[in-house]
């Protein structure tokens, strides 16, 4: 009648909690399935109290209420034990309103604690502490179980008390709870309920015998070597008791050598008591209504099992003796009424919390699983489920790593891991919920409002404290083990459709920072390429977006392309198709660029909108890149991985990749025909040239980077980069007002200081009418290379004498056009002076422009035709 009562009076505080606290708690699970058409879960069988209530309890209870409360008490005083417990309960509680916040969000299924932080904050930081967190629960599921064992050889003399037996116990114990977690939850919450009765059973039972035994001597126990020892006392309830009690005396333990206790070990052992706050998060797949139960549960759970260890530690400390304390960690047998009694409520409450460990790390192992998080390591456990769903497979796989734990054989060796390994699981839980929290998304708004920002972060940073604080060098181990499993997971996992938290954070940060980047205080010394590349087919233009990125030097890079169409209702849909499938790629060249796509039935008023509209805020493009106008017909880079040697690594791997939401560049257009209807018309060409200088960007103008070899180029030293800053077809001397001219070097300057490209030798081409007036241009050259602090060779090219007797403007590009050849045959690069377009647009002068550059590029290595608009370089500090 009495645990009936205690059960009552437990469920009419939770359902206070619920009305306060969740007032708009609906049911997520039922609308999720109603969205996604998905039929119930037919595990999804336990409610609030059979589900979270019960295991919290039992969990937190473990192997420390009946086990270890003179351990705690004993050594640390009433006053420290006040304090240990009151902190563990704060970070705890802290930990609880981020579960609650983030639990009231969404629909919750299997995987407890691990679900919610991947799905909070993405797959890398989520799996890293999932794994940490299963071996939590394995570490956790084997200290219970060893309290259990010693409680058994410790009471009954009949059982041996040696190494071996105590393992043969443990191993016995251990195949008992298989066969019930085998079965399923269902059996896990009625063999919880008999416990929980009788834990409250035993636990009345012993706060009655406080006040019923009368004082006396406890006998020594029989694993304690010490012989000279004193009585151990039970006093009752007695003030010099009470006195001698208050403050700490931290001394050796007798089950470890006699090793020497400190208030950081005590509360190691005492906090892996309260790795059970998440015993109901770890039943999520199984519980009816998560989003519900997890938060009352939880809340109900720890206050009352606080209150709990309160009262017993102030009743400990006023009437045992502390040598009795520090010597008999199984006191509370003698002094009950009946020693069987809290014998029997030591056994249950262990087994509970073993068992519950136990299951929660199968269901955790299972998740895992299932989100592919270690790939083909965990595949094993993704076979293995009975017809009602129970993962038997991850069900073994954690039965495995609990017998093997059990060879260690002592309870306190193991405590730090567990709490070390629980804290950091708590701060990363406050992590997720602070980041949904600071991301500001309208999406994150929990029915449960008891929480901020300030909660979390302090939880946070309390667990981290207390993680160091417990064991500095198990702390370390683990935090380095979790970047580990983070970097691995980051490079190996597949992208999901959880959401990442980091792409909202860095959407917050980025605005704020947009806003502050102000044009009015842009100088040209901090100037920097931002190129806008204007791209045909990604296909045939690999080479040139690996160039680009080389040159860009930190600075913008948009990559951006017109599709030749009418806004019809099916336009968008391919659009994101397309955009998806340059994502891929982007990402798999390794390239730092954004894409940019406009619509239009005309070409150049489609470049003419992205010109001028590319970029955001103060970040904006001021080089406008193109390729050359030619009649050569387009390479499909992706179907020749040979042109470019990192394109077969580059494909397997996009080929691997069967996400659909990263696209695949199988979906990119094919190559255009060169007789395709949508190619630009020489007219538009040359008016793109012109609306670029107008709108007073840098142009430049790609031409044979089909031939250009990037990976080639570390192995080949002695090739170069060359500069040709004046138009080559002029006798003249260089001057440092000529924009294009310092952009000219400029570019070669900041190609060369890319790490691929230092190894080149960067050369300037200086062209002039005769040998005797090169002697003093190189000397001017090289002295206003000095002053820019440009690292380069000059050198000087006389001009044939053909090309004063040169008629026409062909001629003259065409002895150029030699000049370079012969003086660039080993060159990477070449930058060379871009001749202006005609002012007038006509069709006979457009055709005659495009003919001119045709001449001076024939048959070059890979050429850059350069045009400055806007100062790039200044000698002032």
């Amino acid at each position: 009648m009495l645990e009936f009562q205690i059960s009552q009076h437990v469920q009419t505080s939770l359902k206070w909690i619920q009305d306060t606290c969740f007032p708009a708690t609906g049911a997520y699970e039922s609308f999720a399935a109603s969205i996604d058409g998905s039929p119930a879960d037919s595990r999804k069988s336990l409610g609030t109290f059979s589900g979270v209530v019960i295991p919290c309890i039992l969990s937190m209870f473990s192997a420390i209420l009946f086990l270890r409360m003179g351990y705690v008490v004993g050594f640390g005083g009433l006053y420290d034990a006040v304090i240990m417990f009151t902190l563990s309960y704060f970070i705890v509680m802290l930990t609880v309103l981020s579960v609650c916040a983030i639990s009231t969000n969404g629909a919750i299924e299997g995987g407890g604690a691990y679900f919610m932080i991947s799905r909070s904050i993405g797959p890398e930081f989520g799996g890293a502490m999932g794994i940490i967190f299963f071996f939590a629960q394995i570490f956790g599921s084997t200290i219970y179980l060893l309290g259990l064992v010693d409680a058994v050889t410790d009471t009954i003399d009949k059982f041996p008390n040696t190494y071996y037996y105590k393992i043969l116990y443990g191993s016995l114990v251990l195949l008992l709870m298989l066969g019930v977690v085998i079965i399923g939850a269902e059996i896990f919450a009625k063999t919880n309920i008999l416990i929980f009765i009788i834990v409250s059973m035993v636990l009345i039972t012993n706060i009655v015998s406080f006040f019923v035994v009368p004082a006396k001597t406890v006998d020594k126990p029989n694993d304690n070597p010490r012989d000279d020892l004193p009585d151990l006392l039970y006093t009752g309830f007695n003030s010099t008791t009470l006195r001698n009690n208050l403050f700490s005396n931290y001394s050796a333990d007798y089950t470890l050598k006699d090793k020497l206790t400190s208030f950081e070990t005590v509360f190691a052992i005492l906090f892996t008591g309260f790795t059970g706050v998440f015993a109901g998060s770890n039943m999520s797949g199984d519980l009816k209504n998560a989003s519900k139960s997890i938060p009352v549960g939880t809340i109900g759970a720890c206050t009352f099992s606080y209150l709990v260890y309160i009262l017993m530690t102030m009743m400990i400390a006023a009437t045992c003796d502390r040598m009795l304390l520090q010597n008999d960690y199984l006191f509370l047998e003698h002094i009950c009424v009946k020693p069987y009694i809290t014998f029997v409520g030591t056994i249950a409450v262990t087994f509970s919390a073993s068992l519950s460990t136990f299951i929660g790390a199968s269901r955790i192992l299972e998740a895992l699983a299932m989100d592919d998080i270690l790939g083909k390591l965990l595949y094993f456990v993704k076979i293995g489920r009975t017809r009602r769903g129970n993962p038997w497979v991850a069900v073994l796989a954690s039965w495995v790593l609990i017998q093997a734990l059990l060879f260690v054989g002592k309870l306190n060796v193991l405590s730090p891991f567990v709490a070390t390994f629980s804290l950091l699981t708590y701060a990363t839980v406050n992590m997720a919920c602070l980041a949904l929290d600071l991301a500001g998304a309208p999406n994150f708004r929990p029915t449960f409002s008891y929480f901020n920002k300030y909660t979390s972060l302090l939880g946070f940073f309390a667990s981290i404290v207390m993680a160091f604080v417990v064991n500095p060098v198990y702390a370390s181990t683990s935090f380095a083990i979790c970047v580990m499993l983070f970097i691995f997971i980051m490079f190996r996992t597949p992208g999901s459709s959880w959401g990442y938290i980091s792409q909202a954070l860095i959407f917050h940060q980025v605005r704020k920072y947009l806003l502050l980047l102000d044009t009015r205080k842009e100088h040209v010394k901090f100037w920097r390429p931002s190129v806008l590349y204007l791209c045909s087919n990604p296909r045939s233009c690999i080479p040139h977006i690996l160039f680009l990125n080389d040159m860009k030097k930190g600075g913008l890079f948009v990559i951006g392309t017109n599709v030749v169409a009418d806004l019809t209702p099916g336009i968008a849909k391919w659009l994101e198709e397309q955009k998806l499938a340059w994502l891929s790629l982007i990402e798999l060249l390794n390239v730092k660029a954004f894409v940019e796509t406009t619509i239009d039935t005309n070409i150049r008023n489609g470049l003419q909108n992205l010109i001028m509209t590319a970029g955001l805020g103060g970040m904006t493009p001021n080089t406008v890149v193109m390729g050359f106008y030619d009649t050569a017909s387009p390479v499909d880079f992706l179907q020749d991985p040979s042109a470019i040697p990192s394109k077969r690594k580059l494909l397997r791997r996009l080929r691997r990749d069967n996400d659909d939401r990263r696209g695949h560049v199988d979906e990119l257009p094919d190559v255009r025909p060169q007789n395709a209807r949508d190619r630009i018309s020489i007219e538009n060409y040359i008016g793109i040239i012109r609306d670029v200088m107008q709108l007073r960007k840098n142009l430049c103008i790609m031409r044979h980077f089909h031939n250009f070899k990037r990976p080639e180029l570390s192995k080949k030293s002695h090739q170069c980069i060359d500069v040709w800053p004046l138009p080559p077809h002029i006798s003249t001397v260089f001057v440092e007002d000529d924009t294009t001219s310092m952009f000219l070097l400029q570019l070669g300057c900041i190609l060369h200081m890319v790490g691929t490209w230092d190894k080149a030798r960067l050369r300037v081409m200086l062209t002039t009418p005769s040998q005797q007036l090169g002697v003093s241009e190189k000397t001017q050259m090289e002295s206003i290379l000095k002053i820019l602090r440009i690292e380069a060779e000059v050198t000087t090219v006389v001009l044939p004498a053909s090309i004063k007797d040169a008629v026409t403007e062909a001629e003259r590009y065409s002895i150029v056009n030699q000049l370079i050849r012969d003086n660039s045959k080993d060159t990477v690069v070449t930058f060379v002076y871009l001749p202006r377009p005609p002012n007038q647009a006509s069709d006979e002068q457009d055709y005659q422009y495009i003919s001119q550059l045709n001449i001076l590029t024939d048959d070059l290595p890979p050429t850059l035709l350069v045009s400055g608009l806007s100062k790039v370089t200044t000698t002032q500090l």
